[in-house]
């Protein structure tokens, strides 16, 4: 069991699975917290008084003990962590939520998430080796609280258009992409894409491709021993030469060089 500032958490079981159609089951109980983060897909949930629509950049939260109902709207790929929560003081029982928390930071959810499928597919699908999960999760609920404590200062500005915006973005982030094509999926125009995915997230759709793209360049450069073309070729630019112009005008540091520089 590892500690945060408001309590203990302590991960039962960890589990990633899809593409699927749908739930294997559409309703269940638990007698832990659970915590389901969609990373392609969508999903009706209900729980309590709480019922909604989830996508990529949600997260939805179960208490023990209450019926968690949901029905997929479409092919669904998730996380879904089963944890206990042990609260310090009278004070904290009510710090973790219920239902539904959107998430801006997409781009470190995806991390998380990229990390948690990582062990799914070193110890099979049904991860139980909590130590690791733990840091994970913990994540996931800062995360969480982050949200919150924006929206108790009213800088919530979630927009669930956009989130389907970067869940897409995510799904291809290394094709071809066009913003005219997606702006034309969500029924919006061009400029209006990047008017409101710049007030949700802080940056145009362009400037949040190619930093998500870069974070991968970043990981390979350290991780492996690839070629520039070939690391381009994995990350959706045309070739090394291009690569190579727009890391060092983004980074401050030619690939070579943070290869170099970085790698342990």
């Amino acid at each position: 069991m590892l500690t945060m500032s408001n309590g203990s958490v302590e991960v039962v079981q960890c589990v990633y699975t899809g593409p699927r159609p749908s739930f294997m089951f559409p309703e269940s109980t638990h007698q832990t917290y659970t915590v389901l983060g969609v990373e392609a897909g969508s999903f009706e949930y209900e729980i309590a008084d709480r019922q909604g629509r989830a996508a990529f950049g949600d997260l939805v939260f179960c208490p023990p003990g209450e019926l968690f109902r949901r029905q997929a709207l479409e092919d669904i790929t998730f996380h879904v962590i089963y944890f206990h929560y042990a609260p310090d003081g009278p004070e904290a029982s009510a710090q973790l939520p219920v239902g539904k928390v959107a998430i801006r930071d997409t781009a470190r959810l995806l991390s998380t998430y990229t990390y948690l499928r990582k062990l799914q597919r070193r110890f099979g699908r049904m991860v139980s080796t909590q130590n690791t999960v733990v840091p994970l999760l913990l994540d996931l609920l800062f995360l969480s609280e982050m949200e919150r404590e924006f929206a108790v200062m009213g800088k919530d500005s979630s927009d669930p258009l956009m989130q389907l915006a970067a869940g897409y973005m995510h799904r291809h982030l290394y094709e071809d992409m066009s913003m005219k094509r997606i702006a034309g999926k969500l029924g919006i125009g061009q400029s209006q894409l990047t008017r409101r995915f710049c007030a949700a997230y802080g940056e145009t759709p362009v400037e949040y491709v190619a930093r998500l793209r870069l974070e991968e360049v970043k990981r390979l450069l350290l991780e492996t021993n690839e070629t520039l073309d070939a690391i381009a070729g994995r990350c959706g630019f045309e070739n090394g030469s291009y690569l190579s112009r727009v890391f060092s005008a983004k980074i401050g540091i030619a690939p070579s060089l943070f290869r170099h520089h970085y790698r342990i």
